[in-house]
């Protein structure tokens, strides 16, 4: 009888560790690209989300923007049976094939930036593509008196995200200020490297004499455009605005190189991507009007696949401090 005894307190207690195991999720967040400010924030604040948390997250991703070597790391953490897997795709037709994989494999699977793919659970968003680039669009042509010729610029062809908000950028242009032109090239990318996009400004300006306007949707487009700006000169004459890391460009919008920027908090975002993964993995239903824990997220409008939180914000000289990072 004590063998027994023995054995059905020893089968209890390994019924207790399993299902406590069942209970706590293998998480990974995989970033567009680590050792970059953007993303080192977003690491900074998936770890805060971690401590407060109580669960444990893998952060890791390519040292380049690198769609194969993202996918690759993505791959891996598959392989290893997360639970639940966040990332921002570089090329988000580059990670379809992986996504469905492990939702084949039962992995709950959060997107960011990323609105058009299919193999996911969710795609978190702070905002309406659209909007956003409407937004960028009024401020640029604020600058420009609403006239003259502008491009725009994104850190690459296969951002998702940075061609919507271009397009976005554009419709409005087209819609509200028929005076503004966009150029032939009406689109370039700077490989998320602000060195490229002071290259590129120097090179549109001389193939476009009349060039007023670069309007980025990268966080190193407008910063290398502005240092050409200024540069050439032209301060006050050429302008150009994007989403940015306000200590990136506090200098620029201290000198009145840049007058403002566009942004949303990514760490933020990161952590709506985390707790809406855990509370699929607790078995709660998300749906429209969801509430993800965060105040910016706390009635998401649900659009397909996408939960949209409303948390666009303008960095200017008088408020850039102020973000912390």
């Amino acid at each position: 009888m004590k063998k027994i005894v023995a054995l059905l307190i020893a089968v209890m207690m390994l019924m207790s560790v399993a299902a406590l195991a069942e209970g706590t999720p293998t998480i990974a967040f995989v970033p567009k690209v680590i050792g970059q400010a953007w993303w080192d924030y977003v690491q900074k604040n998936v770890e805060e989300w971690a401590t407060e948390s109580g669960y444990d997250v893998i952060y890791k991703g390519p040292t380049e923007v690198d769609a194969a070597a993202q996918v690759q790391i993505m791959t891996d953490l598959v392989n290893q049976g997360v639970d639940i897997l966040c990332f921002s795709p570089n090329d988000p037709a580059a990670t379809e094939e992986i996504c469905k994989q492990a939702r084949e494999k039962g992995i709950i699977v959060i997107a960011t930036e990323a609105a058009s793919m299919e193999n996911i659970d969710f795609d978190i968003e702070a905002h309406d593509d659209g909007s956003l680039g409407a937004f960028l669009m009024d401020n640029l042509a604020r600058q420009m008196g609403e006239e003259g010729e502008y491009i725009t610029m994104v850190g690459s062809m296969t951002m998702e995200s940075h061609n919507n908000w271009a397009d976005g950028a554009v419709a409005r242009q087209e819609e509200a200020y028929p005076n503004m032109t966009l150029v032939e090239d009406r689109r370039v990318e700077d490989n998320s490297d602000a060195q490229q996009a002071y290259n590129l400004t120097m090179q549109l300006k001389e193939k476009y004499p009349n060039l007023k306007g670069i309007l980025g949707t990268g966080s190193f487009s407008a910063p290398g455009a502005a240092r050409a700006i200024a540069d050439m000169g032209l301060t006050g004459q050429m302008f150009a605005i994007n989403v940015a890391i306000p200590s990136e460009v506090g200098d620029l919008l201290d000198e009145g190189i840049l007058e403002c920027v566009a942004l949303w908090d990514p760490g933020v975002a990161a952590k709506a991507m985390l707790n809406c993964g855990l509370k699929m993995f607790n078995g709660e239903t998300i749906e429209d009007g969801a509430d993800l824990g965060i105040e910016e997220y706390s009635k998401c409008r649900l659009v397909g696949k996408v939960l949209i939180g409303d948390c666009d914000i303008t960095v200017t000289k008088d408020n850039w401090r102020s973000f912390g990072f």
